[in-house]
């Protein structure tokens, strides 16, 4: 897999700091390392992104089948489903063995960069909608009574367990909802302070709020947390296949840095 950045977007170096970042700002509950082999594991939470075998460095391609195998028993111990999370770091060797394998290869994910300096103003109180930075617990359960994301992330368990992880971030975490007149949640956002970048996550809008630039402000919001403390890109993932969010974030000035995907045995069945 090779980068798709464009000119003066930086280079493996940045990329490697983007995925540093994704690290830090959702970790996992057990870690472990091998070389620049990095098995995240979170029992009970949905997300891939903390359930997955991540590698840091291409040329790490020794003993791989002896080393693959012991990252799938540390998943198999723990009840998780084993995915490799295969970014341009991974050794392309072991791409060729997830082929050999017969491995599928799915959640295609595109990550998306741009600097923090605002497209255009907006109020922080526009048509009726307040957006603040609230204390975490109040993020989570405003998260769950619009739907979050999806419906796998606002499960009790799910949301317990995303209250934990950001709960561990070291580096700064902005919780922000968005509020109608009466105290109704019908947004929300996060934005995570890694250095110079601000990661934005979980930017999700209530049904009955939709399609009214919510979602824009929000993004907005993330991207005055990170210029207030001197970030200098900000960056977020988006699936491929969500055309909604590529083009609300295109007209944001968002543009796709680079993409990684999953790859899973058939012998064990896909999650969320």
């Amino acid at each position: 897999m090779t980068l798709s950045a464009g000119p003066g977007f930086g280079d493996a170096v940045l990329l490697r700091r983007i995925e540093e970042a994704n690290f830090n700002g959702f970790p996992s509950e057990i870690v472990h390392m091998d070389g620049a082999w990095v098995t995240r594991l979170a029992p009970g939470n949905p997300a891939r992104r903390v359930n997955s075998l991540n590698i840091f460095d291409p040329n790490d391609a020794a003993d791989l089948d002896k080393r693959l195998d012991y990252a799938r028993s540390l998943f198999q111990r723990e009840g998780v489903p084993f995915h490799l999370r295969s970014t341009p770091l991974t050794p392309p060797a072991l791409g060729e063995r997830c082929d050999e394998r017969g491995w599928p290869r799915e959640g295609e994910t595109l990550v998306l960069l741009r600097s923090t300096d605002r497209v255009a103003s907006s109020s922080d109180q526009a048509d009726g909608v307040n957006i603040q930075p609230e204390p975490l617990g109040n993020w989570l359960a405003a998260f769950a009574e619009i739907g979050g994301t999806r419906p796998q992330a606002v499960t009790p368990e799910a949301v317990d367990r995303l209250g934990r992880a950001l709960a561990r971030v070291a580096g700064v975490v902005v919780a922000f909802i968005a509020r109608e007149e009466a105290g109704k949640p019908v947004g929300t956002a996060i934005a995570t302070v890694d250095r110079d970048l601000v990661g934005i996550y979980d930017v999700a809008v209530a049904p009955v709020a939709r399609r009214r630039g919510l979602g824009a402000r929000l993004v907005h919001s993330c991207l005055d947390a990170g210029a207030r403390r001197d970030c200098r890109y900000s960056w977020l993932q988006v699936t491929a296949e969500n055309e909604p969010a590529r083009h609300l974030y295109a007209k944001l000035g968002f543009r796709e840095f680079y993409s990684y995907h999953y790859r899973r045995p058939l012998d064990r069945p896909a999650t969320a």
